[in-house]
């Protein structure tokens, strides 16, 4: 009887002292290695003869990726040699490598397809009804753009919404934003990104919360339902970062206390 009545109060007091404690983020990937081959980072297999596309590029005065190249290789070969110094490799959206990219992202790029809410001219393909912008993208879908806060421009798709500072451009359906001295097309959007964390965890998810950060990207966060020691409902605050390219998982941030906690899945029962 002592026993059982000591370990239940263990159990409350750590319990007790996690909520009492400001939860602490514990980056379970290597941001490095993640920037350069983030399909090492994201866990995903690689088969034999699998072509992506590979970004070869070194860097200028200030860090920015200069002298860019892409290739279609094997993943496994999109890495940073040992003995190579002055630049790195990454993978991105196998667009990049068909014949005409640049030129593309050329025309996709000018004053005309910008998604501007402060200007009445709009993007082909865009209606704009007051300071609402609605777009038709190249799935079928549409994207509703407005005015957020602090600055922050809202995209809206498939009921969820996206929060970024880029600048984003429409062209042919198709999406891009600028970064830095860098343009990406935006690939993944939210129902994507959502197949891509349930291929990592099929826990519960609420309280989802989407920002296409100013490095491009997808910062994915979402309170994740668990079982602390199995018998507490808690929940997580949990932290996914997402290529919009690829949609490749390049870090994932959890609470310290994670490993002491069971997942309750979306098919448990409460």
């Amino acid at each position: 009887m002592k026993k059982e009545f000591l370990a239940l109060t263990i159990i409350l007091l750590t319990f007790g002292m996690l909520i009492s404690v400001p939860m602490i983020l514990a980056d379970n990937g290597n941001e490095e290695q993640g920037a350069n081959n983030s399909a090492l980072v994201s866990g995903d297999k690689t088969e034999g003869g699998e072509q992506i596309c590979c970004h070869i590029f070194g860097y200028g005065a200030n860090m920015e990726k200069v002298s860019s190249q892409y290739e279609l290789m094997e993943r496994n070969e999109c890495a940073v040699p040992e003995d190579w110094v002055g630049g790195g490799r990454e993978i991105v959206a196998k667009m990049r490598c068909e014949e005409g990219y640049a030129e593309k992202v050329q025309t996709a790029v000018q004053a005309r397809n910008r998604l501007r809410l402060n200007e009445s001219e709009v993007p082909e393909d865009c209606t704009r009804t007051d300071s609402v912008i609605r777009c038709e993208l190249k799935n079928g879908k549409a994207m509703v753009v407005m005015a957020g806060n602090s600055g922050n421009t809202i995209i809206k798709i498939d009921g969820e919404n996206i929060s970024t500072r880029a600048q984003l451009y429409h062209h042919n359906g198709e999406i891009y934003g600028v970064f830095g001295n860098e343009t990406k097309p935006i690939e993944y959007l939210p129902e994507q990104l959502r197949e891509r964390i349930r291929e990592r965890t099929q826990a519960r998810l609420n309280n989802t919360n989407i920002t296409l950060n100013e490095n491009g990207e997808y910062e994915y966060e979402a309170e994740k339902e668990a079982r602390f020691l199995g018998l507490f409902k808690v929940r997580e605050r949990v932290k996914w970062n997402i290529d919009p390219e690829t949609g490749e998982i390049l870090r994932e941030r959890a609470p310290w206390w994670g490993f002491l906690a069971r997942d309750v899945r979306e098919a448990e029962e409460e």
